[in-house]
């Protein structure tokens, strides 16, 4: 016979009250007994009757994540914060892939049985989708880059800033034949421009280095993969191209380059420099670790999952949140000057 919500109660030390307010997030409850009723919920392994709560709350506890895809390790660290928020909070999720066309992917979306929506892809997925038409249909928190006129809740983190620290790293270690290697410079849609691409084309600039055609690999459209950065940097390899170092928009990319470079007989960072983009825990695992932007991936997804409940709480004043890129320096960027 399954356990009950008097069951848990009595588990915890709290009344039935107590223990619906943790289940819906409704009402004050001090931290040390909410830590009581979810360990005790764990150890029950008691299951709300969730049909039942939706025609109390008209909310079914439930909500949808469209996400690139969790073969790259970037969306899948993200994704285990909003878990964790989710699981805080009584909730359950549904993920989606961008790889179904855009029109059937909201569409299942909307007819589906979900209280709120997380956008967790590329940022240029941004610009091919009318997200306030989105919310008009359900309520949603986005990751990505947004104009400060938007109304559109969303966690963002500073793409153009964070690839200017990478290129002048980069510089400041006396490299200036500096490869591209990520989107081309207008995005997926061909028409907004690429943060990541603009953020290494004005370092460059600004420093007095000519941008050259030669130097920039522009992967197809989502596919930022350890294959793409891997059979690029081997079709520059084969033009006899010279360059010192690669600036990946992805870990993934820069892994797969070193993969190239090192069977050809090139070493990382002795003959070439490799710089990465998002810190996935197999950057730091890698030999030779990677230099790379580190973006806080867990509290991403912890902050998207918090922004939409405030949303569901009927909160409509929710405050966008930007974080700062840091550059983690390890051992794949060689000094070449003193």
């Amino acid at each position: 016979m399954p356990y009950t919500r008097l069951d848990v109660a009595k588990r915890a030390g709290v009344s039935p009250t107590t223990v619906s307010r943790v289940l819906n997030n409704n009402g004050y409850v001090s931290e040390d007994v909410r830590e009581r009723v979810l360990l005790a919920i764990k150890e029950l392994e008691y299951v709300p009757n969730r049909i039942a709560r939706s025609l109390r709350t008209q909310k079914v506890g439930q909500v949808a994540c469209i996400t690139h895809g969790l073969s790259n390790p970037f969306y899948a660290e993200i994704v285990q914060g909003i878990e964790e928020v989710v699981i805080e909070n009584g909730y359950t999720f549904s993920i989606y892939s961008t790889s179904l066309q855009r029109e059937n992917l909201f569409n299942l979306v909307y007819d589906g049985f979900y209280d709120g929506l997380i956008i967790l892809t590329e940022s240029e997925f941004i610009d091919v989708v009318d997200f306030q038409q989105v919310k008009e249909r359900i309520p949603i928190s986005v990751y990505g880059d947004f104009d400060n006129e938007t109304s559109v809740p969303n966690v963002s983190v500073n793409l153009y800033e964070a690839m200017k620290k990478s290129v002048t790293y980069l510089l400041d270690s006396g490299h200036t034949e500096i490869v591209y290697l990520g989107y081309s410079k207008h995005g997926i849609d061909g028409v907004k421009e690429n943060p990541r691409f603009n953020g290494y084309a004005d370092t460059l600039s600004s420093n007095g280095v000519m941008l050259s055609s030669d130097h920039l690999l522009y992967v197809p459209n989502w596919q930022d993969t350890l294959s793409s950065g891997y059979n690029k940097v081997i079709e520059l390899l084969n033009k006899n191209i010279s360059f010192t170092a690669i600036a990946a928009c992805n870990d993934l990319m820069a892994i797969g380059a070193i993969r190239a470079l090192n069977e050809r007989g090139i070493r990382v960072p002795e003959d070439v420099s490799v710089t990465g983009f998002d810190d996935v825990e197999i950057a730091r695992m890698f030999n030779p670790a990677l230099t790379t932007i580190s973006l806080p991936n867990r509290l991403i997804g912890r902050s998207l999952m918090e922004i939409l409940l405030q949303q569901l709480k009927g909160n409509t004043d929710v405050r966008s949140i930007e974080y700062v890129p840091e550059l983690i320096i390890r051992e794949s960027v060689k000094q070449i000057i003193s």
